[in-house]
């Protein structure tokens, strides 16, 4: 395991939605996952902890997952930007991420559109996309199979799941999914949801009231 690559927490906004730093502690390169608001705090981390932001990953396109995306391309330029490809109408539509729910027009227009099972390549490590519709139609989560790590987003929390009674959600594809896609990592790897304390697989599989 690369013990130079760390994960760090940071929850924003109004849904107190869990964002993720990835660093590498050698190069102090470092990616994020979920940026959902409060762009200054999150800028304010990076530059405390001397870290170089090097592209920002999105699980899915609600508002409280992209809201501080703006901020972090005007203060660190064109970052690149990953969504899963059946995403993108979501991202740039404010009733389908719901940013009209709160009165925001943001819109995303994502530079790198990947799918399941694609493998990034980010600050030396390596993570693969797991597409997992149901809570949105272009959900994805990003596996670190080197670190035992699953940033679930909204898809899988610590003994719930995602809402799917979103524009674009689908209840029956998320728990097929979940099973089919998740429950087929390893028992001990952790899962970060976008707004429960970490849990992992195993836990999941044996104790998740939607899922047994």
């Amino acid at each position: 395991m690369n013990e130079s690559i760390t994960l760090h927490c940071i929850s924003l906004g109004q849904m107190q939605t869990n964002c993720y730093i990835t660093a590498n502690n050698q190069t102090k390169e470092a990616i994020i996952f979920d940026p959902g608001d409060d762009g200054a705090r999150v800028i304010s981390y990076l530059e405390k902890n001397e870290l170089k932001l090097k592209a920002i990953l999105l699980t899915h396109g609600h508002f409280d997952h992209i809201m501080a995306v703006p901020d972090l391309l005007e203060e660190y330029g064109n970052l690149p930007v990953y969504l899963q490809e059946e995403e993108a109408d979501v991202i740039s539509n404010p009733d389908l991420s719901l940013c009209s729910m709160i009165g925001s027009n943001v819109k995303i227009t994502p530079t790198n559109l990947v799918k399941d099972g694609d493998e990034i390549s980010l600050i030396g490590c390596k993570m693969t996309c797991i597409h997992v519709p149901g809570h949105t139609k272009g959900g994805v989560c990003y596996y670190f199979k080197e670190q035992g790590w699953l940033i679930s987003g909204d898809t899988l929390f610590q003994q719930s799941i995602g809402r799917t009674d979103f524009p674009t959600g689908d209840l029956n594809a998320l728990l097929s999914g979940i099973r089919e896609k998740l429950f087929v990592l390893p028992d001990e790897t952790v899962v970060l949801s976008g707004h429960t304390p970490k849990t992992t697989i195993g836990f999941e599989k044996k104790s998740n009231p939607f899922l047994r």
